[in-house]
């Protein structure tokens, strides 16, 4: 009996167990993400209807003769009717649901990595996912505007405490700066995994056995997600150790290299985030494209993002971190200027996929690069430097949907892309700051061949030496 316990408390706390753990704990934060995403305008114009409806009805009884009422009732709905599919099209109510997130995001992530520093990331990975299940019970329940919003704001909570949480465990399970590169792609690869299921994940339940079905499915998959989390809490009590002394996050953003990364990370995922509202009412407008095809245009950047994030962590330490994200960066803004001359929805799939491996390369490369920075430049504080790096990619989809709206309307929508792929390949030469930052097992060779040269110069010395006096005593 004590084998067998011995053997599931091995199990438990071991470092694959705990990688898997957060590879489906950001799985299924992103299918929660995006399978929200094509339910939240249907469930929005449903109850739209309704109300006008409703309107519609109280309109009509005003009405002299039962001809004047038959046309005035039918001409007021489907002008009602009308100027709710304008509001949504608008993206009022639906645009700030998507952004909310985002926002509440922001605020959280540093008090987070503070909380990070004190109470063991275990314990908060275990939190986000909690939160992450009443975001799934609330977004099951909803069928308001305020409803929705509500699930929108936890969900934003527990992905601040599931993000963080998982990368630090990650930094701190993994010292090799070559197992990092490796691991920490695996566990971003289930956030293309999220992305790429999420979105016919929802849509498909939705359409065919209601509202309630995806989210009631995503609790069940949570809830043992949770368990297993429990389990690991109980066994690995040696990673729940509160650290005293660590560089706070104001210290952290007054690094310039983890400054640098972070803006890094922004600005490439910033060209996602600008897409994401902007690009599927061009292609309406422009390539009169189905709806159904709508969903399929992001499916080559949640391939490409899966394949940089799982082949290139390794590849991109070895060639260079800062090499491969400089020339990502411009990959992403070639393809961000190749977008408006594409006459049809195919011919989007290419630079699609492009930005997203791109994307992907990135991240995998600047994601253990903080870790390494925070190794050889600080105090341990995984927590702190994750809540930046995610700081960086929420105020990318924070502004990024915003600025880009303002932008699609003053200059169009091939202006927006054209000067956001330019701004990424002007900006493509900060990565060179980064070009000197050496991993830790190269800086220990450095220096136990600087011992090493010291001691045979020693050794040396005193073999000149010794030879010296047997010479003289010698002679």
């Amino acid at each position: 009996m004590e084998g067998i316990l011995h053997i599931v408390e091995k199990v438990f706390v071991s470092k694959t167990t705990l990688l898997i753990i957060i590879f489906c704990t950001n799985t299924l934060d992103n299918i929660l993400l995006t399978s929200v995403v094509p339910i939240i305008p249907e469930v929005m114009m449903s109850s739209d209807r309704n109300e006008k409806s409703v309107t519609a009805r109280n309109y009509s009884i005003k009405t002299d003769t039962l001809s004047h009422h038959r046309n005035a009732s039918l001409s007021f709905t489907k002008q009602l009717l009308q100027e709710s599919y304008k509001a949504l099209d608008e993206n009022s109510q639906a645009g700030l649901l998507l952004s909310s997130k985002a926002l509440i995001q922001i605020a959280a992530n540093p008090c987070v990595g503070y909380l990070s520093e004190r109470y063991g990331y275990i314990i908060l990975l275990a939190v986000g996912t909690f939160l992450l299940f009443i975001s799934s019970v609330v977004y099951a329940c909803a069928g308001t505007f305020s409803s929705f919003l509500a699930g929108r704001l936890a969900h934003g909570i527990a992905s601040s405490f599931s993000s963080i949480a998982g990368m630090s465990i990650l930094a701190d399970l993994y010292e090799s700066d070559y197992e990092r590169s490796k691991v920490m792609g695996v566990a971003m690869g289930g956030v293309a995994l999220g992305v790429v299921v999420g979105y016919p994940f929802g849509g498909f339940l939705y359409s065919f056995c209601g509202q309630s079905s995806p989210f009631i499915i995503l609790c069940i998959m949570i809830i043992v997600d949770f368990g297993v989390q429990g389990c690991i809490i109980s066994k690995a009590y040696w990673m729940q150790v509160s650290r005293k002394t660590t560089t706070s996050i104001v210290e952290l953003m007054k690094d310039p290299l983890i400054l640098t990364t972070s803006g890094i990370i922004m600005l490439t995922t910033m060209a996602m985030s600008t897409l994401e509202p902007t690009i599927p009412i061009w292609i309406l407008y422009t390539m009169k494209a189905q709806n159904w095809q709508l969903g399929l245009v992001f499916l080559p950047d949640s391939i490409g993002y899966l394949i940089g994030t799982n082949a290139f962590g390794v590849v991109a330490r070895k060639v260079g971190r800062w090499i491969c994200s400089m020339f990502c960066m411009i990959l992403v803004g070639f393809c961000l200027i190749c977008i408006p001359f594409s006459t049809s929805v195919s011919q989007l799939i290419l630079p699609h996929f492009g930005i997203g491996l791109g994307l992907g390369i990135v991240d995998a490369a600047l994601m253990p690069l903080l870790a390494l920075l925070v190794d050889l430049r600080h105090v341990t504080s995984y927590g702190s430097v994750y809540a930046i790096a995610q700081l960086a990619v929420c105020l990318a989809y924070g502004l990024g949907p915003m600025l880009g709206g303002e932008i699609v309307k003053l200059l169009g929508f091939p202006c927006l892309m054209w000067s956001l792929g330019c701004l990424l390949v002007v900006t493509s030469p900060c990565c060179l700051v980064l070009r000197f930052v050496k991993a830790k097992e190269e800086c220990i060779s450095l220096m136990l061949d600087t011992e090493d040269e010291l001691l045979t110069k020693s050794s040396s010395l005193k073999y000149t030496k010794l030879y010296t006096d047997i010479s003289v005593d010698g002679s």
